[in-house]
C-alpha cells in the first residue's frame, strides 16, 4: 500500500453522526468542510449539506 493510501484509509471523519438526519454517519460518504472530512448517512442527506452547509455545520458531532 502507498503512502498516500494508507493516509487516506487512516483519516476519519469529524463526526460520527450524520448532520442532516441524526442517523449513524457512513465513513464512505463524506464531504470538505473547513478542512476536515463530514460523514453522512447517505447521498441524499451529504447533497442537502453540500447545497447549505452552514444551515447544518452546529449540528456535526463526534
Amino acid at each position: 500500500m502507498s503512502l498516500i493510501a494508507a493516509g487516506v484509509a487512516s483519516a476519519a471523519p469529524a463526526n460520527t453522526v450524520c448532520p442532516v438526519s441524526g442517523k449513524d454517519a457512513d465513513a464512505s460518504i463524506t464531504s470538505k468542510h473547513k478542512g476536515a472530512d463530514v460523514a453522512f448517512c447517505c447521498n441524499k442527506c451529504k447533497g442537502k449539506f453540500d447545497a447549505d452547509p452552514s444551515k447544518f455545520e452546529g449540528k456535526i458531532k463526534k
